[in-house]
């Protein structure tokens, strides 16, 4: 069985009706990537409040806590970074099926909307737009904040596992 988004001959038509549910699922796909990440930030966020706060206070004696959080966190870093994946995969896939029903000349997925989201930049009525932080695109960056976490509880775990946590 083909689906519809095969590389079979089609009308304009359903070409078009084709894209606007490839373009709707694109969006649905952006819009998961955006709130599972939003999740991950605010929970690792939470720990490393509370991670912080523990190192340099009253609680800084409580090693097996900031022990048991450090790998909470590792994991929930761990979780974060594979569930990034997993969508971020499904999204490009969705991306590649949009830009496969794309109508010709639209340029919408294809042309400039795939060099814009390459980091080139695209000239559209005098206006010049870039995406990401030159070749740093946003989708690197988030892989970039799971790493620092992963950092900031290795090295409570490694302050504690040390007996550090008085120097703080």
């Amino acid at each position: 069985m083909r689906s519809g988004f095969s590389n079979k001959k089609i009308d304009k038509k359903d070409t078009i009706s084709l894209f606007k549910i490839a373009h709707a699922n694109v969006l649905a796909e952006q819009q998961l990537l955006w709130q599972s990440s939003q999740l991950f930030l605010v929970a690792n966020s939470f720990l490393v409040g509370f991670i912080g706060t523990s190192l340099t206070n009253s609680l800084k004696n409580n090693k097996f806590g900031i022990l048991l959080l450090s790998i909470i966190g590792i994991i929930i870093s761990i979780l974060w970074l594979l569930s990034y994946t997993r969508i971020l995969n499904y999204y490009k896939f969705r991306i590649a099926q949009a830009k496969q029903r794309e109508p010709k000349d639209w340029m919408i997925f294809n042309g400039d909307g795939e060099a814009f989201s390459k980091g080139e930049s695209i000239m559209i009525n005098g206006g010049r737009y870039t995406f990401g932080i030159g070749k740093l695109s946003n989708l690197i960056i988030v892989r970039i904040l799971v790493g620092l976490f992963i950092v900031f509880y290795l090295i409570a775990f490694s302050i504690n596992i040390l007996g550090m946590q008085n120097n703080f």
